[in-house]
């Protein structure tokens, strides 16, 4: 065979690799809070609900404190180097991403759910009719 074919077979194999390689790099588990502190890494996902009486927000270091509560009812404390999310206040579940140091979960990046935005007005689980162009009947 000549070199015409081979060298395209070549190359996408090894953009396959690359690709495959970058994809496994990059995925990173959801987690409890105790395989969390058992587990390496700087990119788990932790999802909880926010304690929101905890919530402490240092503008000048810009750090964010919380605790929140996995599904197996265990808590984390959890701190947040940067800017407060603007529906920080307003949030009721909330997924860490980061690593643990010591007993604190360092998140690098946080991702918020506001229920009252995704609710309908007649309440949780109750659908509003409406059509695509958001017109409700």
């Amino acid at each position: 065979m000549s070199k015409r074919v081979w060298l395209p077979v070549i190359v996408s194999v090894l953009g396959l690799g690359v690709m495959s390689f970058a994809f496994l790099a990059n995925a990173s588990p959801y987690v409890t809070v105790a395989q969390a502190k058992k587990m390496r890494g700087d990119n788990l996902h932790i999802a909880g609900d926010l304690v929101k009486n905890s919530v402490q927000t240092d503008k000048g270091a810009q750090t964010v404190r919380f605790s929140m509560v996995d599904e197996t009812g265990a808590t984390l404390n959890v701190i947040y180097s940067g800017i407060a999310p603007a529906n920080m206040g307003s949030a009721t579940k909330v997924v860490a991403i980061g690593m643990m140091e010591a007993s604190v979960f360092r998140a690098r990046k946080l991702l918020l759910k506001c229920p009252s935005k995704y609710e309908s007005e007649a309440g949780p689980g109750k659908s509003k009719d409406f059509d695509p162009s958001g017109v409700r009947y």
